[in-house]
């Protein structure tokens, strides 16, 4: 079985050639977005289609104070350990955000060429696994238009963070990339899950995630309903959850229904 932490180190290569493979086929379109280490921003990059078999995007990194004061020492003990402490570079937890709103979840983890003996070099940052609908969806068209409609509404990086971590206790398990290679005895739908917090319902506790597993399954997104109890639910049918194929499918099975009732 594959697991998120071979993906993440399959992903590392993938995502550093990512810049030499670029697919002709898709337009060359930049997504503006920020970068985030938990809920800290550290920088802005415009991304653009890589290798698009490997789902990859890239582009050129723009960090603040913050990724130079909290952040450049690990980069720069990632690239220069034998063997990268991958819990440690899993515990910075980063997010990179479209300026629509839309989080990316990429399967193969997010690297940033910076090394230590060449301080003053550009810094690249490299996106792997990507699903190639986010990629068309995201560079071939307009990445700022909004990607939900009321009442879904797109999420701060502290809800995101919010939102995942207590999707962790409700299901009982520790979150993170490598979360997945720990069974559990919990037969909840998510339990052996990767999960990543897209937005939310503004009318009630339903939150959409972007999901995947080491098994391969042809389900991308979650829309769970909270409970809020900040532990494990002894019910494994708590917290409720509904599994959609795609984004479309969310869009017209849930969205758009509930963009009618709440304008009427």
């Amino acid at each position: 079985m594959l697991s998120s932490f071979n993906a993440l180190c399959r992903g590392q290569d993938a995502a550093s050639k990512a810049h030499h493979c670029a697919n002709t086929n898709v337009a060359s379109n930049a997504m503006k977005s920020s970068v985030y280490s938990k809920t800290m921003l550290i920088g802005h990059t415009e991304l653009k289609a890589g290798d698009i078999s490997m789902g990859g995007v890239y582009g050129e990194f723009i960090p603040n104070d913050n990724y130079f004061k909290y952040i450049q020492k690990y980069v720069w003990d990632f690239w220069t350990t034998r063997t990268p402490d991958y819990k440690i570079w899993e515990s910075l937890r980063f997010a990179v955000q479209l300026e629509n709103g839309f989080y990316l979840h990429p399967m193969g983890g997010v690297t940033f060429d910076n090394i230590r003996e060449m301080p003053n070099e550009p810094i690249r940052i490299d996106i792997a696994g990507l699903s190639s609908q986010i990629i068309d969806d995201f560079l071939a068209n307009d990445s700022s238009r909004p990607f939900v409609e009321n009442p879904w509404v797109t999420i701060s990086i502290e809800q995101k963070i919010a939102f995942e971590d207590e999707l962790q206790k409700e299901i009982g398990k520790k979150g993170g990339l490598l979360s997945n290679l720990f069974k559990s005895d919990s037969k909840h739908l998510l339990t052996n899950v990767n999960c990543a917090a897209l937005c939310k319902n503004e009318s009630n506790d339903d939150v959409l995630f972007s999901i995947y597993d080491s098994k391969g399954s042809d389900k991308n997104f979650a829309l769970v309903h909270l409970t809020w109890t900040a532990k494990k639910e002894s019910n494994p049918k708590w917290p409720a959850t509904i599994l959609y194929d795609t984004f479309d499918s969310f869009k017209y099975e849930k969205m758009y229904p509930d963009k009618t009732e709440w304008e009427y």
